[in-house]
Parts: C-alpha cells; structure tokens; sequence
C-alpha cells in the first residue's frame, strides 16, 4: 500500500536565512543566505515521500507562469506524478517568502491571490475514483474555497472509496471551533495538528485534553506535533507521547510538520502501529530541520530508519 494521493499546495519559495524580526522595519538588511527552493505542504509530503520509496500522485493547481514551469519541472525531477497538477491561466503561481532566523524558526510573507489559495472542490472532487490507497489532504484552513460544506462531501466520497484518508492541519483563518466542522472529523483516520493549531480549534489548554476533544468529535488517531520534544498519539491502539529524536542542529523548521506527516503515513502504509509511526516521524522531521529549506536536502528511507535505531534501539530495520 506504498501509493498516496496529496491533496494541497505546490509553490516556489525565497528561502532568506539568518534574518530577525527587525529586518522588514529597516531599508536594507543583509542575510546570511538566500536561496530559491520548492514547497507547500503537499509538495513537502509529497517530495518526501517519494524518496521513502513511494508512489506519489500530486494534487494541486498552479499557474501557467514561468513560476509554474519552474514547479512542474522541480516535481518531475523528484519522480512525481503531475497529471493532476492543474495549471490555470492568469493565476499567478505562489511564490513565498520565507525568513528564517537565528534559532531556526520562520515567518512567511505569502500572496492570497496567487495559487496558494485557489484549490477548490470542482478541482479535486473529479478525481476520487482516481485516487490512491492513502490520501492525504494537506492542510486543513489553507484553501477558503475548502469549507466544511466542501470538506464533508469530498472526505465522504474518498472514504466511500475504502481510501485512508488524513488531513493535515494549519491555523484556522476564520475563528473555526471544533463544531464547524462537525461534518467532517467523523470522516478522517488521521489528524495531525501542531498544539497550537488544535488549542484553537479545542477548549482544551494541554494536547492530552486537545487529542480526547478531537477523538470526541469522531478523529480515529489524532496526532499532535509538539517540536523537539516528539509527539502526542491518541487512538484505539495507542494514547500517550512520543518522544521526539534529537537533532544535530536547527537550522530551519520549514516543512519540518510535512516530512513529518509523510513518514507517519508511509510507516502506516507498511502496517506499523501508531507509535512506531511517530517515532518515524520524528526521525524525519529531527533530520529536516538541520537543513535549509523543505525539500534540499534528501531524507531517505535509510537515514531516517538510522536516526530511529539511534534514538529508539531496535525494531526499525526496515519499513
């Protein structure tokens, strides 16, 4: 069951390095380093992924731009499937602006009329009888034309179509609570989230009590990111933290949360349990953030196993 279907964002990023939060108040600032990568959360998993060994199918909509061309061609080199990477003329492909600080961490300037959020129902809804054993709707509140009216029909259909479906999450735009998307949750088996992105949503204030709400809204297996010190897992199978792996450095946490997302579903899709997943996970995402930049460097299945095995001991030989 190594094939997926990612639903999401496909975009050029400006990856500016060694800048603080002072640099957009000043006229002219100097970085450390500035290069162009490629990213958006579904690229990010998807890019992944295929370098674990899988079979990914990317689904996304860009524009017929030189930008466009540049991101197609990017896929392509990374072994994706682009036949339902849709290009729209007139729509400006996203490019992001990504300023990357001293400690690692990030603050994007993005552009709401471009790609990133143009994703709608009409695009993607067409392709579910296409779609792979494991699909991954990455993220959750990024796509305003994606609503819980548009949510609950399209999960509905995907699972109709015996699919795994998980949904990946960033911060909600519009004041959502937990009962917006109470159409929704029911149709997800698994749900990853940040502590702050499910806090919104939750009246929960710990991601013990923020993981039991979103099981209680119908979730299967709710997985709560929690940065260095792992993760938190809440399902049948298994409830508790996870800790995380350490990392030689951080550099920059940028598609950290997607390279961990793809290798929780990847050792999913191998049959492992929900806490060996997250310990892969963590593995991923440990050896992400030690490198600029979401996609440049190259995680393999054999160094994420290897970082495993260090921080965890034996049982993760293979996947």
């Amino acid at each position: 069951m190594n094939r997926f279907s990612i639903i999401g964002a496909a975009h050029l990023d400006a990856l500016v390095e060694g800048v603080d939060g002072t640099a957009l108040h000043l006229g002219s600032t100097p970085a450390e380093r500035i290069r162009l990568g490629f990213g958006g959360d579904a690229l990010n998993e998807a890019v992944t992924l295929t370098r674990f060994g899988g079979a990914v199918d990317l689904i996304s909509k860009i524009g017929t731009d030189s930008a466009g061309d540049m991101v197609l061609n990017f896929c392509r080199s990374a072994g994706l499937s682009v036949e339902h990477v849709q290009r729209e003329d007139g729509l400006p492909t996203s490019m992001n602006i990504v300023l990357v600080d001293h400690a690692g961490e990030r603050r994007f300037i993005t552009d709401p009329n471009s790609s990133l959020r143009a994703l709608a129902l009409s695009d993607v809804l067409p392709l579910v009888a296409s779609l792979s054993p494991v699909v991954c709707f990455a993220s959750l509140f990024v796509f305003p034309r994606f609503r819980a009216e548009e949510l609950a029909p399209l999960f509905s259909a995907i699972k109709q179509r015996g699919c795994l479906l998980a949904a990946d999450m960033t911060k909600r735009k519009n004041g959502e609570r937990l009962s917006d998307l109470a159409g929704v949750w029911q149709h997800i088996d698994i749900l990853f989230a940040n502590a702050e992105e499910a806090g919104l949503l939750t009246s929960a204030t710990n991601v013990a009590q923020m993981a039991q709400e979103l099981r209680n809204g119908g979730v299967a297996c709710v997985v709560i990111k929690t940065g260095a010190r792992g993760c938190y897992v809440a399902s049948d199978a298994v409830t508790g933290a996870v800790p995380g792996c350490v990392s030689r450095a951080c550099v920059d946490t940028t598609g950290a949360g997607d390279s961990f997302a793809a290798a929780f579903l990847f050792a999913r899709a191998a049959g492992r349990k929900p806490d060996d997943c997250a310990r892969f996970a963590n593995a991923a995402a440990s050896i992400c953030v030690e490198h600029l930049g979401a996609t440049t460097h190259v995680i393999t299945l054999d160094k994420a196993l290897a970082r495993c095995r260090e921080n965890y001991g034996a049982g993760f030989d293979a996947l």
